[in-house]
């Protein structure tokens, strides 16, 4: 699988807690930074993308998402502060974080994949013809499972145990 970049979503793929968490009790995985550096050396582009609500909830407590996500090794970062009754572009399953990223980089979408947890990471890249990596923490198995009508138009490219099978399979 050639790419040109990655779009990890956080919450259940760079952490296992399949709970939507307040940022500050957010638990990565130790290999976190080490796949994104190995995704990095091959030339991929990484990007976060995340739904965080807690910032219209008032509930982030001025979290520094930058320094999250700079201290990971990503290149980029599109966050949704959006909660879901606001009917904003950007709050996945909606395509507005892709599209920001694909805008501002010039990026083929069709060179591009997603990795996440959630048939909410798996639609939006469906839909814009990007590779899908669905791993199997967080709610991985409820995205195959019970959510799977959900996204049922797109079958995932790689199904993995945890983010880093999936970026040792997209390297591979």
């Amino acid at each position: 699988m050639e790419l040109n970049a990655v779009f990890v979503d956080r919450d259940g793929t760079l952490g296992d807690s399949a709970e939507v968490e307040y940022p500050h009790t957010f638990e990565p995985f130790s290999y976190v930074a080490d796949c994104i550096g190995q995704l990095k050396a091959a030339g991929i582009r990484v990007f976060i993308f995340s739904n965080q609500s807690c910032i219209a909830r008032g509930k982030d407590n001025g979290y520094d998402f930058e320094k999250e996500f700079k201290g990971y090794g990503a290149d980029d970062w599109f966050v949704c502060p959006h909660d879901d009754g606001d009917n904003c572009d950007c709050r996945k399953p909606k395509t507005g974080l892709l599209l920001k990223a694909r805008e501002k980089y010039g990026l083929d979408m069709a060179r591009c994949a997603v990795i996440g947890d959630r048939w909410s990471d798996m639609l939006p890249g469906g839909l814009l013809g990007m590779k899908l990596a669905l791993v199997l923490t967080g709610r991985g198995r409820e995205a195959m499972g019970i959510h799977r009508e959900k996204w049922e138009d797109y079958e995932p490219d790689i199904v993995a145990a945890d983010f880093k099978e999936a970026v040792r399979k997209i390297l591979e």
